[in-house]
């Protein structure tokens, strides 16, 4: 009885863990599953980001509030952190990609904004998790009134 018990157990931890595994997967490599199908945004590195800067059809939306975004954003990014925002998405769902952002990881609002603009229908949704610090820390150009001088970094050379 003893050994069929610890048979039974064996059993199901390793379908639980066959079952872990596949789920797992799923998160880790969607295997080309849609953002409507995933029902989350996409993240995307800040050299993805940089690489798709300025091209037709791409959106980017500052989820910061107004200090910051006056401080710096990127290029030709959009306030978004208004009443109202969802007025400023495009009306082509289809073929328009959203790239939100926020300060740095540690803040959530341009992933909660991001899940609004998925229930909107939008196909291509993506959060830029470093945020505009992340963006600013590696060097990349920013619009804004924010400090452009090098700062301590170059007395150090």
């Amino acid at each position: 009885m003893k050994k069929a018990l610890v048979s039974v157990l064996t059993a199901g931890a390793l379908a639980l863990t066959a079952l872990s595994a596949h789920a797992v997967e799923q998160i880790i490599d969607p295997k080309g599953k849609t953002v409507q199908e995933m029902r989350q945004p996409i993240p995307l590195s800040l050299a993805r980001v940089h690489k798709v800067l300025g091209q037709k059809g791409v959106y980017l939306l500052d989820c910061n509030p107004d200090e910051i975004y006056q401080k710096s954003h990127l290029p030709g990014a959009i306030h978004a952190n208004i009443e109202d925002w969802t007025k400023l998405l495009p009306e082509d769902k289809k073929n328009s990609f959203i790239i939100l952002y926020c300060i740095n990881r540690m803040c959530n609002v341009s992933f909660e904004a991001s899940l609004v603009v998925i229930d909107k229908g939008y196909e291509n949704v993506y959060v830029m998790p470093d945020g505009i610090q992340g963006w600013v820390s590696h060097g990349y150009e920013f619009e804004g009134t924010g400090r452009r001088d090098p700062g301590l970094a170059s007395r150090n050379k």
